[in-house]
């Protein structure tokens, strides 16, 4: 990769870079914590763990040598990262463990995805970034082997600290395949860009990718019945541990395997207009980039690795589902052809699916609001694929502890030092990896110059073939061409009329200049119908909880409205915050009360005690009406039909809530306010809750309750 992609980046780049030298990370609202054998950590909501005596880590008897013979092959003043331990709350699990007796969600407090998230080894590839701009004697970067020689040293000190099969961070495969794959990214950029490592290193790092293939292999996570995001994670990281790995009869049923079970469920996780199928926003660009960058791996594989898709022996195939003979059925690319005018270059993916592709990246643009933040609707988990440039806000420590209440007590640094704030929700990362693929110039707008390094990585891991956009085959137009027009009544429709109050919301906007250029999108399978133009983004909420109906990253969100004008929310959806360290908050953040949605006094519109990830759809929530003037929903979540009503006109905006099925409130005598301020809309949907702006960060401005 050429230098000057990164040439916007190279300032975060440097920063955070050196704070990974000194191990010092910044995840999940952490705040940048340097992270040791024997830290002392500054607990969670009250929850402190004990710190753990200082020592080389205690793997299994079985396992000591082998770590031990590892571990000599760092460098001497290597300073190990305790990589089992929860950082915010101190709480660690043990080397010994054997990852199916593992345990969590059993301690107040302790949240299993810090050590995790930190175990995905994601800073990896910007290590190798900051090698790239040491090597171009770029400002702020040391010397090229400083990184190069961190990199061997923290994937040494892993090894010897996880043997295969033991501790934390074995026990999700999902974890386990998007480690693997940032591995091999990570080591193919240093080695792309002139980085050696000796055979010892080699060794170790070969049998330690094979010993990730085999687990995912043996650990699918899903069933039949419900499959999502882990799935397809092990899927994508088994792709990149085939195609790096040397053809062997087992190497190569693994590619065939990860190739056909890529294509099955992008097909069954996203809708035909590119929305995923977990009713999330945070989980779409999650299992959109395991998608995009898996795709475009397979689309540049070298010859004998495309021969492998022919040739792979099933027969010895044991593992579920079924791995069906060779060959894998190959496709013209669309709008492919060789220079010569010969036939078009060929791959498994089939015509649908590149379709399907370019859609996920309509999808992620259509639900960002004007500030660059997307809609939050469902979980939000700030979980990445690879996390090739993350987007920082440089600030100080002191405006970030004023910022962010998730940092108040932190007093690592004076206050006039820099401070690198990730900002995880943005989503022009995926949209410029997509977009990697297919040169539109609409993707290229907004993902913008930051997002260029995605785009340049998913050309290159595709060998550079571009593919041929569906809206130059005559295709509609999707999402955006999408109107709702239901006749008659709808199984919600039936029973008596839950205990709604009738009220009409007149939200009077700055100026009626704030709807020109108004378009209508609408993602009735999502469950999410928007308006948007340059200055406004208003969605409302209404469909599948997702999963097949297990919701099990879904909220009490049926009917709620989100609104921003000139990148300012007037209502916004506050997030997830954390999952297990907190149940309480869990609970909160999913509540109906935490959303602008109709409220039935402290009622919810489905059980909350079928556990964590779970949710029951007895809302049924049904669009009626959706088109550029406005929406009518229903759902019946609390014993009967609750309507609501989204009128768009004249510089106004106006939301009817009520158990009747006309226009406004659908009903007379219900209670008329007209506000004209964000602060007075927000006062007539109280949250409860804080704003989170990504996994266990919470603004200031409105700290926890």
């Amino acid at each position: 990769m050429a230098a000057a992609v990164l040439a916007p980046q190279w300032e975060p780049i440097a920063a955070v870079t050196g704070r990974y030298l000194d191990h010092r990370f910044d995840l999940l609202g952490s705040g940048w914590v340097r992270v040791g054998h024997g830290m002392r950590c500054r607990g969670f909501e009250g929850h402190r763990y004990p710190p753990v005596a200082p020592s080389a880590p205690a793997v299994s008897p079985g396992n000591r040598a082998r770590a031990r013979a590892i571990r000599r092959l760092t460098d001497p003043d290597y300073r190990p990262i305790d990589w089992q331990i929860d950082f915010k709350s101190g709480y660690r699990w043990s080397e010994r463990r054997w990852y199916r007796t593992i345990r969590f969600g059993h301690e107040p407090g302790v949240d299993v995805k810090v050590p995790w998230e930190l175990a995905r080894l994601q800073h990896l590839v910007q290590l190798a970034w900051a090698y790239i701009g040491a090597r171009a004697k770029e400002a702020g970067f040391g010397a090229p082997e400083t990184y190069a020689s961190e990199f061997r040293n923290q994937v040494l000190d892993f090894l010897a600290a996880n043997p295969p099969r033991f501790g934390v961070n074995w026990y999700s495969t999902m974890e386990v395949a998007i480690r693997a794959a940032n591995l091999l990214l990570a080591f193919d950029l240093f080695r792309r860009h002139g980085a050696r490592f000796d055979a010892a290193f080699m060794g170790e790092f070969t049998a330690a990718v094979e010993a990730h293939g085999r687990h995912i292999v043996n650990n699918p996570e899903g069933s039949e019945a419900h499959r999502a995001n882990h799935y397809l994670a092990g899927i994508a990281g088994l792709v990149f541990i085939a195609a790096y790995l040397p053809r062997t009869a087992e190497t190569d049923r693994w590619l065939a395997f990860a190739v056909r079970q890529l294509i099955a469920e992008v097909e069954r996780q996203f809708t035909p207009d590119g929305a995923n199928f977990e009713a999330s926003t945070g989980y779409h660009r999650l299992s959109a980039e395991m998608a995009i960058y898996a795709t475009a791996l397979v689309l540049g594989l070298p010859r004998d690795k495309r021969a492998a898709l022919a040739e792979y022996d099933s027969r010895p195939w044991r593992h579920h589902p079924a791995l069906p003979p060779a060959p894998v059925e190959m496709h013209p690319l669309p709008g492919a052809a060789d220079a010569d005018g010969a036939e078009a270059p060929r791959s498994p993916f089939p015509p649908w699916y590149f379709e399907r592709l370019e859609r996920m990246a309509e999808f992620s643009m259509h639900v960002t609001k004007p500030d660059g933040r997307p809609v939050q609707i469902g979980d939000t988990d700030s979980g990445r694929f690879f996390k090739l440039c993350p987007l920082y806000t440089r600030m100080t420590a002191g405006e970030a502890r004023r910022t962010l209440a998730n940092l108040a007590g932190y007093d690592d640094l004076p206050d006039d030092q820099p401070y690198w704030d990730e900002e995880p929700l943005d989503h022009r990362g995926v949209v410029g990896a997509i977009n990697g693929l297919f040169a539109r110039s609409d993707f290229a707008a907004f993902a913008g110059r930051r997002g260029a390094v995605e785009t340049a990585v998913a050309a290159g891991l595709a060998g550079g073939r571009t593919i041929a956009s569906y809206r130059g085959q005559g295709e509609p137009p999707g999402a955006e061409g999408c109107r709702v027009s239901r006749a008659g009544g709808t199984p919600a429709d039936t029973g008596p009329a839950a205990t709604v109050p009738a009220r009409e919301i007149v939200v009077e906007l700055p100026d009626p200049s704030v709807l020109d250029g108004l378009t209508a999108v609408a993602y009735p399978d999502f469950g999410l119908f928007i308006w948007r133009s340059p200055r406004l983004f208003l969605s409302v909420r209404c469909g599948p909880i997702g999963q097949n109906g297990n919701g099990g990253h879904a909220h009490h969100d049926q009917l709620a409205v989100e609104l921003n004008v000139d990148g300012v929310d007037w209502l916004a959806d506050p997030g997830s915050y954390v999952y297990t360290p907190s149940p309480r908050r869990r609970e909160a953040y999913r509540s109906v009360h935490a959303h602008a949605a109709p409220r039935a006094g402290s009622g919810e519109p489905a059980r909350r005690e079928l556990g964590l990830f779970r949710l029951d759809d007895t809302a049924q929530a049904r669009c009626l009406r959706f088109d550029a003037t406005g929406f009518h929903g229903v759902h019946s979540g609390f014993g009967g039909p609750v309507y609501r009503t989204v009128a768009v006109d004249r510089g106004r905006i106006v939301i009817g809530d009520g158990p009747g099925a006309g226009p406004g409130t659908g009903g007379a005598g219900a209670d008329r306010t007209v506000v004209g301020t964000p602060e007075a809309l927000r006062a007539l949907f109280p949250a409860g809750v804080a704003f989170s702006p990504g996994y266990g960060k919470i603004v200031a401005a409105n700290p926890l309750p």
